[in-house]
């Protein structure tokens, strides 16, 4: 029998080992056939009979976010980071991988000595179709910077440069006019973040100093997440929003819920200020052509409409991760299109993460960890 207690809380998760996770599609709820079932809001529903309120009573929400990763293949001074990274990382893993990496660098390098309209520099696409359907994204930015290096860390600069809107801009300006514009930018912080409060905080303070302001949003990259560990760092270094428990290499509900819930101190059980947004689809556990589900578009869209249905059912979030680079694959970058506008048939509240966090705080009285907890004794 499953404890949805040790799930919610992460106590049922494994830790990472070696700086390695073990297996970025492992979940609890898989063992008792529920990955594509919020079980534990259907719990809350039967024992309460009420569901989340949202905004003009919209039946649920959506909440789209996009990992920036990579700016653009055609920009010189990024590969030229990403070239420099892979010997400063060299150690960490194969030399046959940091050969292609750095091969892939020096070719774009070249390709970019033709034509500096790479298949990435199409952000604008992005909003245009959100806006269509009336949504603003979370854009989650890394850091320029980092105290401990990682080879999968993203390698561009604020200064460096991409074209948008038929314009050349800098990172820090697109960071700028997302903001600007309703999008709200977070951060996407290194590997090593995970279990560093100095790390965390440093790499913060990079993303608050280009914009002008605080941010209170999070997504670690790779998913990379310790529970005994990572929410009291998050927590520490002033974050309130959490979207980082999905999985890289399927989709689902990963801790049984589509609702937000409080992150828990596994050490003393005390509860923490941060609020976990959990990612339920991500583009790269689809659509991987080497790992992960490895789903076609007709496929992938039934997936999307099954779990939709079912957050719809229980009122949750239903949490999106697609990375701006993806509308380079022209599958991944019309399932999204047709996601969207299938679910805005629903009239479902879109909203960034900071604004479903700041509303289920402030007018959701529901707190699934307390309320398992006190259901399991």
């Amino acid at each position: 029998m499953v404890r949805w207690d040790k799930v919610i809380k992460g106590i049922s998760f494994p830790r990472p080992k070696n700086n390695k996770v073990p297996d970025f599609a492992f979940s609890a709820v898989n063992f008792s056939g529920d990955l594509y079932n919020p079980v534990i809001d259907q719990i809350w529903i039967d024992q309460k009979s009420e569901k989340p309120k949202w905004p003009d009573n919209k039946p649920y929400a959506v909440c789209i976010t996009h990992d920036v990763d990579v700016i653009t293949l055609r920009s010189k001074r990024e590969n030229i980071h990403r070239i420099k990274h892979v010997f400063k990382t060299w150690s960490q893993q194969k030399t046959k991988q940091n050969l292609i990496i750095a091969f892939e660098s020096l070719e774009n390098i070249m390709k970019s000595m033709c034509s500096n309209r790479g298949p990435n520099h199409r952000i604008e696409d992005w909003l245009t179709v959100e806006q269509e359907v009336g949504a603003r994204a979370t854009f989650f930015f890394a850091p320029e910077f980092v105290l401990k290096s990682h080879f999968t860390d993203c390698c561009y600069r604020y200064d460096d440069k991409l074209r948008f809107e038929g314009k050349k801009i800098t990172v820090a300006d697109l960071m700028r006019e997302l903001k600007s514009r309703g999008w709200e930018i977070g951060l996407h912080p290194s590997w090593f973040s995970y279990n560093s409060v100095d790390e965390m905080k440093y790499q913060k303070a990079q993303v608050e100093e280009v914009l002008g302001c605080e941010i209170v949003s999070v997504r670690q990259h790779f998913l990379h997440f310790d529970n005994k560990i990572t929410p009291s760092v998050q927590a520490a270094a002033g974050f309130k929003y959490d979207s980082t428990l999905g999985f890289n290499d399927n989709i689902g509900f990963k801790r049984g819920t589509s609702f937000a819930y409080p992150f828990v101190n596994l050490v003393n059980n005390d509860t923490l200020p941060v609020w976990e947004i959990p990612l339920i689809i991500q583009d790269g556990a689809m659509f991987h052509p080497k790992k992960g589900m490895q789903l076609d578009q007709k496929t992938a869209l039934e997936y999307i409409q099954l779990l939709a249905e079912k957050v719809k059912s229980v009122g949750g979030i239903l949490t999106l991760l697609w990375h701006p680079n993806a509308n380079a694959d022209e599958i991944s970058w019309q399932t999204f299109q047709e996601t969207l506008a299938m679910l805005k048939k629903d009239n479902p509240w879109f909203a960034t993460v900071r604004e479903v966090g700041d509303w289920w705080r402030k007018n959701v009285n529901i707190n699934l960890v307390s309320f398992i907890e006190n259901l399991e004794k």
